[in-house]
Order: C-alpha cells, then structure tokens, then sequence
C-alpha cells in the first residue's frame, strides 16, 4: 500500500486523505440505528456533534446545511468535514473534488466572537498558503450574511474556481 492507495479498498486517492472518497463517503454514512459506522474512532465530528441531518449525514449548523442544498442543487460533488493530512492534520467545513485534479475548499464563518475570529485568521492563512504552494487547491469562504442569497455570493465566489458556471441554482 502506497500514499496514493487507499487502506481500505486499494483504490487510488489523493496523498493529502487518510483514504479514497468512496470510502470516506461510507464512513460518514449514518446506519440506520443512528450510528456511525463502528471503524470510527471518537474524535472531532463525535466532540462536535452537529445537530442537523442532510442525506443522513449530521451538519452542525442550519447554515451550513443550506450550503449542501446549494451545492447539492447545483450538482456539486462534495465531503462534509474529511480528515485531510497536509503538513498536519486539517478538517475544513466542505472539500469539492471536480475530478480533474482540482480541490476546492470551502469554509464557512458563522461566529463573531473574537476568540472565533482569532482562530478564523489563522484558518484563512493555513488555507490560503496551502493554495498558494498547491496550483490545484483553491479556497473559498462564505459567512453568515452570505447565507441569505448563495446563489449570488457563494456562486460568484464558486466561479473564481474551476467549477465556474454561467448560471447558480
């Protein structure tokens, strides 16, 4: 097994994930006692337990499950909070894979308090210097006020990205 196999499945994945999408997918999958599956450790998603369901997997914020809404209207392929090892180990809010070789990160800032924006800083600088050493990484952030109308602040910020559309849902 290599950086680029999955441990799972042998199939191929990216260095930067823990293993391939589909079996990401099927981690984060709800069973129907309401449980992960039983392979996942007690970690950050258990610690911060969200409170919303969206395809049976838990959001934590109404926010950020209108956020699936929009991606998933506009055909948007996306992982809800994976584990992605980089430098260190990162965890950001949505990560898109367009299948071409490109990886959009997408954060959203729902607080304001000011530890909250201390440690939103400090995000936005690991994200963006992770995008200024990878050519194909790209990262887009929303915030609260964005929510009231995705379709023109999520989709404008969507088209400085490989995934650029003439028309948001």
């Amino acid at each position: 097994m290599t950086k680029t196999q999955c441990p799972n499945c042998n199939k191929p994945k990216k260095p930067w994930y823990a293993q391939c999408w589909e079996c990401n997918l099927k981690e984060n999958q709800v069973k129907p006692n309401g449980n992960k599956s039983e392979s996942k450790k007690q970690g950050f998603k258990e610690k911060f337990e969200g409170k919303f369901y969206f395809n049976s997997q838990k959001v934590k914020s109404k926010s950020e499950l209108l956020i699936c809404y929009f991606l998933t209207a506009n055909g948007i392929n996306f992982q809800y909070e994976p584990l992605m090892t980089l430098n260190k180990e990162i965890r950001p809010d949505f990560v898109i894979d367009d299948f071409k070789g490109n990886t959009i990160i997408l954060e959203h800032f729902g607080m304001s308090s000011q530890k909250y924006m201390a440690k939103r800083k400090d995000k936005e600088i690991e994200f963006e210097k992770l995008c200024s050493d990878n050519q194909n990484f790209y990262f887009v952030s929303t915030e609260e006020f964005d929510i009231y109308n995705l379709k023109d602040t999520l989709g404008k910020k969507l088209n400085g990205t490989p995934l650029k559309k003439t028309h948001w849902k």
